[in-house]
């Protein structure tokens, strides 16, 4: 059965392989939604951990319940699902082009140093399960492209969403 975690919801028992979302929320278009129902459509039996808040209509009947005050805070919890996702399932990187500019922020910080911190990993340990899609219009996606290239050769960055999201359920259910 399909099953979605948002934050801080923390679940003890997840029962099938986890796929994390990461990648840009905020000034971002809402790619987690239309990559659950990919997952979803491709894979009924995943569970799926998406860092954007909020319960929309067509998320709704997939939310998992659970303690809410486990985690101080959503980052906890979302270092938390990265750490299972890496080993038991897969990050599902996806690097979209900004939607609206906030002069406040830098778009995809957040987003940039994990990515980074998982190419690190996954460079010391072959184990760590991650992949990565961009629809091109990521700013600076050259440099993503050309560090991934040095700390992980063997990965390529996926052109369409759909294309990543089979490539994480291919890592976490075949690798």
């Amino acid at each position: 059965m399909a099953r979605l975690i948002i934050p801080k919801t923390y679940v003890q028992e997840l029962g099938a392989p986890l796929i994390f979302l990461a990648g840009p929320i905020r000034s971002a278009p809402n790619w987690q939604d239309e990559a659950i129902e990919s997952l979803f459509s491709q894979e009924p039996n995943v569970t799926i951990a998406s860092p954007r808040r909020g319960i929309r209509d067509k998320i709704a009947p997939y939310l998992l319940t659970g303690d809410e005050s486990y985690f101080p805070r959503q980052r906890a919890w979302e270092r938390h699902y990265l750490d299972i996702a890496s080993k038991t399932g897969a990050i599902l990187f996806w690097l979209p082009g900004e939607a609206e500019h906030d002069c406040q922020k830098v778009y995809g910080a957040m987003t940039r140093l994990e990515l980074g911190q998982w190419m690190t990993r996954y460079y010391f340990d072959k184990n760590v399960r991650f992949c990565i899609g961009s629809d091109s219009q990521f700013p600076e996606l050259n440099t993503v492209e050309f560090d991934l290239k040095m700390d992980a050769p063997d990965k390529d960055i996926k052109k369409t969403l759909e294309e990543t999201c089979a490539e994480a359920l291919r890592l976490a259910y075949h690798q």
